[in-house]
């Protein structure tokens, strides 16, 4: 599945709805698309990944999409790396 701005954009929204200060960043290279978490906490703080995460793994859950994250859940990918739109 191709992820889009639109969907970066959904998440962001939900994100600010919910107060959380991080903003999700897409990163699209011929390799691949990823996504990376940006603190945007004064003090770059990482609190609260775990609500985060839970948000963009619902949002995903409901576009029919399933995401990957990393060890330190500071970025994640589609585990469906298919062009199927």
């Amino acid at each position: 599945m191709i992820i889009t701005w639109d969907n970066i954009s959904e998440i962001n929204r939900r994100i600010t709805e919910r107060d959380l200060a991080y903003k999700v960043h897409l990163s699209d290279a011929c390799g691949g698309q990823s996504m990376w978490i940006e603190s945007m906490d004064k003090d770059n703080r990482f609190d609260n990944l775990d609500v985060l995460n839970g948000l963009i793994q619902n949002y995903f859950t409901e576009i029919h999409a399933d995401v990957e994250f990393s060890w330190d859940k500071k970025s994640f990918w589609s585990k469906d790396r298919s062009l199927v739109f």
